[in-house]
């Protein structure tokens, strides 16, 4: 399959004489009156102008950040009434924090030829934090009616000056008109890195800048009609593919002040990550848990049994605060204190505990699935870091942070490309490979009697493995048992499930299983004297999570997978099988994966063995046509009956 690339045009140097930023407030009616999006007619909104201006200020000795914004939306219809709301993330630390000012919307309408605004008022803007790391700034525009254009203004001040945002040129409407410019100060030298799959490159500038009393370089970038990014099933990140473009901070060179290189190649970064504090000189202070740890492992010479219990106690003894971090936030010996941490915390206490044991164990910092693919070398996008350990050759990956996280089952998130390596003992420093995740088994087995009204009482027994057991434990303890079971009833086509039994959910360890009668009252379709029933029940895929005719990013399963199915259902005595569906053994080139499909009839049981395998968790979109009829067979299939009549 060809891969389909939107070529935007790019507006060049001798062109930008043309080019005149849209006046604030100067809303025509032919932007009030269009009733649709001439590009893409099922768009329910759009933004018809987006400006963006970030530079450097000095004054009175401080630097800031200044990013100036201004958005212009049409509203089409009610379904894009979301798009009235705006929420803006300003980021903080533990000293400073970023800023919003000069806020200024309005929402314009066409009323009796005429139009007419509504502005949002201060006591309509709320300001709330979200987490450790952002408040947020949010306002829902007001009088919005299908139609409605709305636009607004605004000034961020940071003083996190070396971290640029992405610049965002793609969201989920589409975008009629897109200008940006960037200037830095000359001698400051930035990674610009593209991503996504709409071509664009800036036009490029240097110029006096009185703010700074320097010299600066000038990007613009220019885009018309960008397409809407749709998202769809199985994307890791879709703010991976979004049309964008990322800053670092690479090196700082201007004369009379002695050069300063960053991060350079992944080795520098993980050199950068390894001279911190934190790495440097913290992992081997062992007064925080020696005492314990030595009582811990008395008697044990297996590197792997140490391991294994060094694990379970920090997971015993440290939770997650629910904070990411490369860095520590309270530090191993609080840590263990106040029984709680962050990412770094906890999983940096582990190294430091296993390396104590004798385990030769160090740090690997990564960027979760969540945050980002990182497609520089870069510090500042690095949010994660987990226990990396080699025991006889063999390489363990563990993350603390989850309770039902395992050696080498990390939860799905970290599974995001490779991470940096930081072995300051030996002088390693460099990329590896992150282990992908082994292929997790879901195996189900029905024992079930067809009534002749129609009606399916029988039992189920499931057992699942890996990130089967992983995901299945985490939404067992989030619910109460009767949330647990009517959620299961829900996704089961409603039957009604009784004599619920679960084992093995509270370790993080093992198989689950898990076992209940059920009865379905509408488990057959009764016409004339026949009976229709799909075999395969409540377990059969509904819909193709596959809808788009062409996909650009890659196809993320979060992990390889095995499902088994044996069915064996009961005939009505006193009927016979008619027809029954043939089998059929479907694969995935490349041996990517396989649907077979058996069915029969036996004496008076209809048998039925289903076995779905991908063995791979990541598939390009170059594959993406077969993995849509790989799973429109499958779903035809699945949905076919056995017929029976009367004898």
């Amino acid at each position: 399959m060809i891969k389909k690339v939107h070529i935007l045009m790019f507006i060049a140097c001798f062109q930008f004489s043309f080019s005149q930023e849209i006046e604030f407030g100067k809303i025509t009616k032919e932007e009030l009156l269009e009733e649709s999006y001439l590009n893409d007619k099922s768009a329910n909104a759009a933004v018809l102008y987006k400006y963006q201006n970030t530079y450097f200020s000095s004054s009175l000795g401080t630097t800031e950040l200044i990013t100036e914004i201004h958005e212009r939306i049409k509203i089409y219809n009610k379904d894009g009434f979301d798009y009235a709301t705006k929420h803006i993330d300003l980021y903080k630390g533990r000293s400073d924090q970023e800023t919003i000012g000069k806020i200024k919307a309005y929402t314009y309408n066409l009323e009796k030829g005429k139009i007419v605004k509504t502005e949002l008022e201060k006591d309509q803007i709320f300001k709330t934090e979200v987490s450790y790391n952002y408040n947020q700034v949010k306002f829902t525009m007001p009088n919005v009616k299908k139609g409605s254009v709305i636009e607004y203004q605004y000034k961020i001040r940071s003083p996190f000056i070396w971290n640029i945002d992405e610049f965002k040129f793609q969201f989920d409407i589409p975008i009629k008109r897109i200008e940006a410019e960037i200037r830095t100060p000359e001698g400051f030298r930035f990674n610009q890195t593209n991503k996504g799959f709409i071509f664009f490159h800036p036009e490029r500038s240097e110029k006096r800048d009185n703010r700074l009393g320097m010299n600066v370089v000038v990007n613009k970038y220019f885009l018309d009609n960008v397409p809407a990014l749709k998202e769809e099933s199985y994307v890791d990140n879709i703010d991976n593919y979004r049309a964008g473009v990322m800053f670092e901070l690479v090196s700082i060179e201007i004369p009379g002040i002695p050069f300063k290189n960053f991060a350079k190649s992944w080795s520098d970064v993980a050199k950068t990550i390894g001279s911190s504090g934190d790495y440097k000189n913290k992992l081997d202070k062992t007064s925080s848990f020696n005492d314990e740890l030595d009582a811990l492992i008395a008697g044990k010479t297996d590197l792997v049994e140490k391991m294994d219990l060094i694990f379970r106690y920090v997971k015993d003894n440290i939770k997650w605060n629910g904070m990411d971090g490369k860095y520590f936030y309270n530090g191993i010996r609080k840590a263990l204190k106040e029984k709680k941490g962050n990412t770094a915390d906890i999983n940096l206490t582990l190294v430091a505990m296993l390396r104590y044991a004798g385990v030769k164990a160090n740090p690997v910092i990564l960027s979760t699935k969540d945050n980002i693919i990182p497609f520089f070398p870069t510090v500042d996008r690095l949010n994660y870091v987990v226990a990396y350990a080699v025991i006889d050759g063999k390489e363990y990956f563990l993350d603390a942070t989850d309770e039902f996280s395992d050696i080498n089952v990390l939860p799905v998130n970290d599974y995001n490309w490779q991470g940096v390596l930081v072995d300051n003992v030996n002088s390693l420093w460099k990329l590896i490979n992150i282990n992908a995740p082994k292929s997790a088994m879901a195996q189900f087995s029905v024992n079930a009697k067809l009534n002749e009204d129609g009606s399916v009482e029988g039992k189920l027994n499931s057992r699942y493995s890996k990130h089967f057991a992983f995901r299945f434990r985490k939404d067992y303890k989030d619910q109460d048992l009767d949330g647990f079971i009517a959620d299961r009833e829900k996704n089961f086509e409603n039957i009604e499930i009784s004599n619920y039994v679960a084992k093995n959910t509270d370790s993080y360890e093992g198989y689950v299983s898990e076992g209940f009668d059920y009865y379905m009252e509408n488990g057959a379709d009764i016409i004339n004297d026949q009976l229709y029933i799909q075999p395969f029940m409540f377990l059969k895929i509904e819909e193709n999570p596959f809808k788009l005719d062409t996909r650009e990013f890659p196809i993320d399963f979060g992990f390889p997978f095995t499902k088994k199915y044996s069915v064996r259902i009961q005939i009505p005595e006193g009927y016979k099988s008619e027809s029954v569906p043939e089998s059929i053994d479907v694969k995935i080139p490349n041996e990517l994966g396989e649907f077979k499909f058996l069915s029969g009839v036996s004496g008076n049981f209809i048998q039925l063995s289903v076995n779905f395998n991908m063995k791979r968790a990541i598939i390009g979109p170059n594959m993406y046509a077969f993995i849509k009829e790989f799973f429109n067979q499958m779903i035809t299939k699945e949905a076919e009956q056995v017929v029976l009549s009367k004898i």
